[in-house]
């Protein structure tokens, strides 16, 4: 029995490897048999890397590339929906170029074929689960379980599985974010005291900021909804060590910071205003032009009123974020959705528990570094490290930034949909593990299987992952 706790740590120091397994097998089977073009966005995805492959030159968005009268259908029933026509879905044509450049040897060796270029996807989006485990492991360092359930959420929250077995750019825009957040918390964590103005100048030009800084161009060259890693790795270097000098020395890192950055996206910058002039350095102005007839939430308010635009809006994020497959057609069974909101609820209770009392722990302890038993204060479930906090607090950072990026993007048309909360899904699977961990530490038995919490959730979202895919999503795409 003594060596029990050897062999706990030693498994869940392996954790990663199980729930990568799981991923990719659960995740290739969504890739290989979900029908071609069911995942949202997914031929004008593909259509984006078939132009740069046969042209060698990047679309651009132009009038005629979007009918919502197709894509209308596209979230009709099955059995409704006529064949898709990849020129008549170039909608995407104003995309950055990363993820569309690294897809096209896949393309050319495979010459089109889809499922090859869903697996890419699905390989790049490994990187979210390794780098969400990796990133919370730094944070908790001796709570390795706490990074194995926010990884196991991450890589199989059905909805988001669905996602990155598709083939769009969101895989590489989560894990640019993912690895922005991992080498942000290694600096936060790091973070040392004062230093003179030769070590930091050093410092500012090390390998880890300027990698960090380089992460961050390529976000620039992926997606919008990647530029988030900007303001995440702004956050590090502010929290991060630097916070204790001058604010001199303190710019002089985020001037590094975005100087790196900004030489890296400054080609496809000045590639935008070159094509569509005006300022529009990303195309989305003239994206906004050719998705005309795309319903506007202006058009919602004046329909519904905003009681009903925010009660759809709340239904429709909250079933989409979890599962509703296909175009947002496929519903799954009303049951699924009341567990759902179930565990949502419990899950945001515990973590307000775990957070409160942290906050009540400060106060009663403080100037204290030992229980009266004669533990340490600072463990996840009484009082954080200084450098822990800061940690946590920059992945709020991030869950604020995707949740505002949410927002802005349903001013102006009707988007309800979860998957674009996505970005902010390192700090959703944090705040789960955290609270139901802090759930089970209250109590002496519980606190025996308090390590093995990750492995229940992954046996379960296995189960979950073969009901959705075998009995909702195949039979209901097959009419």
């Amino acid at each position: 029995m003594a060596h029990t706790p050897i062999i706990r740590t030693r498994l869940l120091e392996w954790s990663l490897i199980p729930i990568l397994a799981v991923y990719f097998v659960l995740g290739g089977l969504f890739a290989v048999l979900i029908p071609p073009w069911q995942v949202p966005d997914e031929p004008a995805h593909y259509n984006y890397v078939r132009q740069l492959a046969q042209t060698g030159a990047y679309p651009v968005i132009a009038m005629g590339d979007y009918s919502q009268d197709l894509i209308g259908n596209q979230i009709a029933p099955p059995t409704a929906r006529p064949a898709i026509s990849l020129d008549a879905v170039q909608y995407e044509d104003h995309q950055p170029p990363l993820f569309y450049t690294l897809a096209v040897p896949v393309f050319l060796v495979f010459k089109g074929a889809l499922i090859p270029l869903r697996l890419f996807s699905l390989l790049i989006g490994a990187l979210v689960v390794v780098f969400t485990w990796l990133a919370v492991r730094t944070i908790f360092p001796a709570h390795s379980f706490i990074a194995a359930m926010a990884a196991v959420f991450v890589a199989l929250l059905p909805q988001h599985l669905h996602m990155m077995a598709g083939f769009n750019n969101d895989s590489l825009s989560e894990a640019l974010i993912a690895i922005t957040v991992y080498l942000s918390v290694r600096l936060i964590m790091r973070s040392g005291g004062d230093m003179n103005l030769r070590s930091f100048l050093l410092l500012s030009i090390s390998a880890p900021l300027l990698l960090l800084s380089a992460i961050v161009g390529l976000a620039f060259l992926t997606k919008a909804q990647a530029y988030l890693a900007l303001p995440v790795a702004m956050f590090a270097v502010l929290a991060s060590g630097y916070q204790k000098q001058p604010l001199g020395r303190v710019l002089i890192s985020l001037l590094v910071l975005i100087g790196i950055a900004g030489v890296i996206g400054a080609p496809w910058w000045i590639h935008g205003l070159q094509v569509y002039g005006g300022g529009d350095v990303l195309g989305l102005q003239r994206h906004n032009l050719v998705v005309a007839g795309q319903p506007t939430t202006t058009e919602w308010i004046a329909q519904y009123g905003w009681g009903g635009l925010l009660s759809r809006m709340g239904q429709f994020t909250f079933q989409s974020f979890w599962g509703q497959f296909g175009w947002m057609s496929i519903v799954i069974d009303q049951r699924f959705y009341i567990l759902f909101l179930g565990i949502t609820a419990i899950s945001t209770a515990l973590f307000l528990a775990w957070w409160l009392h942290g906050q009540s722990a400060i106060r009663r302890l403080k100037d204290k570094t030992q229980t009266r038993t004669g533990d340490t204060i600072y463990t996840p479930w009484l009082v954080l490290t200084r450098e822990q906090t800061l940690a946590l607090d920059l992945l709020a950072v991030l869950a604020l930034g995707a949740l505002a990026g949410f927002i802005w993007y349903n001013l102006q048309f009707v988007q309800h949909q979860g998957r674009y909360l996505y970005s902010g899904l390192i700090p959703t699977g944090m705040a789960l593990s955290l609270g139901w961990h802090f759930a089970l530490s209250r109590n002496r038995l519980a606190l025996r299987v308090q390590s093995w919490l990750w492995l229940a959730l992954l046996l379960a979202f296995i189960a979950l992952n073969g009901h959705m895919l075998f009995r909702v999503i195949l039979p209901a795409m097959r009419g």
